[in-house]
């Protein structure tokens, strides 16, 4: 079954889900309401090569870390593709989060200055994607999901899609702070996500 929210409606139906997920929730993901296990699939971060090149007119460039590929095609994007390696997600209650195997490595070339993001996450309890900056133990919401979501739920898979991702003040703060820039701004639309993941329900 597949189903797509309008920009009015996702709001309503993931508040809906928060709201259910509050009730029972007895951590920061969210747990789903069975015991929910996400075994394989991957994620697609697809950031506008128009972003990509605004960064490195600030001498940033956006390398991928191992397993997390990258490749440009035909309609302008970056897509970073990412493995699912676990989490709890269940995308049909909007519960938990799903894991991705990978880093994310922002590099200004001007000073040598690094910053790598670890253990990403799609954070269904939140609505964004996480992740654990360095010298941070516990995740940090990197963009929240918005524009049209889309999901689609089957035996045993279940798929998720946003046309839009906007930068978290902590995300853009961290970033501008580790490299020593004053690029990233709150808010600014980097992309869309979608991800595909094997899901056991028990």
């Amino acid at each position: 079954m597949q189903v797509t929210f309008g920009r009015r409606s996702r709001l309503i139906t993931l508040g809906a889900g928060l709201l259910t997920a509050a009730a029972v929730a007895v951590s920061a993901s969210g747990p789903a309401l069975a015991d929910t296990t996400d075994t394989g699939g991957s994620g697609v971060l697809s950031v506008p090569v128009t972003v990509l090149v605004a960064l490195a007119h600030s001498n940033i460039i956006v390398l991928p870390g191992d397993p997390i590929s990258s490749s440009v095609g035909a309609t302008g994007l970056d897509a970073f593709t990412m493995p699912v390696t676990g989490g709890n997600g269940e995308v049909s209650n909007f519960f938990g989060a799903v894991n991705y195997g990978g880093t994310l490595v922002f590099v200004n070339g001007a000073n040598g200055k690094n910053v790598a993001i670890t253990g990403i996450e799609l954070n269904f309890f939140t609505g964004a994607l996480t992740g654990v900056l360095p010298g941070a133990t516990k995740h940090t919401a990197l963009a929240y999901v918005g524009g049209d979501l889309s999901t689609s739920t089957g035996t045993g898979t279940e798929t998720f899609s946003c046309d839009q991702l906007t930068m978290s003040g902590k995300a853009a703060k961290a970033l501008n702070t580790g490299l020593g820039a004053k690029v990233f701004v709150r808010g600014v639309d980097i992309g869309s996500f979608t991800t595909t993941f094997d899901v056991t329900i028990t």
